[in-house]
């Protein structure tokens, strides 16, 4: 990819300093660098910021914040395979074909689970009657559907983040006794990193089942094959997990 192409939107002034595209042994800390990229889009913080002032720390606020992460998969995954989703801004799905015929059929795969995944969670919103996350169409940064590389880069930052986002429910849902929000966040939170995989190997990490833990609950061997990801963070709040998707300049209305 050229100079050119780097500067091309503004999802490469996010991820300009991930070193994505150098060779796979060196881009153990990606996940790490995507997060701490600069250049958010100002107008997803100012929406998708807004939201982080409802919260109030509890389980079920990670069930309202999984509402929309997972209307963002959706949007995500529908843009690259280039058709769309109810929940894809105009003029953002991809209008090249980004993906082999196999690669399309993880990515048609993962649009289908976000989807039922957006529906379970809805379910359980309403039965705990808690609010709906209030926005439905985001947009992504410009160009980061106009190639592989930004797109792939892009997926697996949301997926890091989803992955969080739902350990940290896990967590949350555990230390209140909701069973019923425990077990939902852990029950996604295996299917978001199976996406995490599909990801890493369409990119070429090898291996792309990477991290023997999602934590710390345990050190593996040292310079053991399968050890080379780095760990997940795990998001105390749904307002952590909301901002981290503020800082990748997804822009909500």
């Amino acid at each position: 990819m050229s100079d050119h192409d780097l500067e091309m939107g503004p999802i490469h002034q996010v991820l300009k300093r991930v070193d994505f595209f150098k060779p796979v042994a060196t881009r153990r800390s990606f996940m790490q660098k995507v997060m701490l990229a600069s250049g958010a889009v100002a107008a997803g913080a100012a929406g998708l910021g807004k939201v982080t002032t409802v919260f109030a720390d509890t389980a079920t606020d990670f069930v309202t914040a999984a509402i929309g992460a997972e209307r963002i998969g959706i949007a995500f995954y529908g843009n690259a395979l280039g058709s769309g989703s109810p929940y894809s801004a105009p003029g953002d799905p991809a209008t090249n074909t980004l993906l082999n015929s196999s690669h399309r059929g993880y990515f048609q795969a993962a649009f289908n689970q976000e989807t039922s995944h957006l529906g379970v969670l809805t379910g359980v919103n309403t039965s705990l009657g808690l609010p709906d996350f209030p926005f439905h169409t985001f947009r992504f940064p410009g160009g980061t559907f106009a190639s592989k590389e930004s797109m792939l880069a892009m997926g697996a930052a949301l997926e890091a983040i989803f992955i969080g986002a739902y350990l940290g429910a896990v967590k949350q849902g555990a230390s209140v006794g909701n069973a019923t929000v425990a077990e939902a966040a852990a029950q996604i939170c295996g299917i978001e990193c199976e996406h995490r995989v599909l990801i890493n190997d369409i990119m070429g990490i090898s291996p792309p089942n990477d991290r023997f833990y999602e934590g710390n609950v345990a050190a593996p061997p040292r310079n053991a094959v399968g050890d080379t990801g780095p760990r997940s963070t795990v998001y105390a709040t749904a307002r952590d997990a909301v901002n981290a998707l503020v800082a990748l300049g997804i822009a909500p209305s």
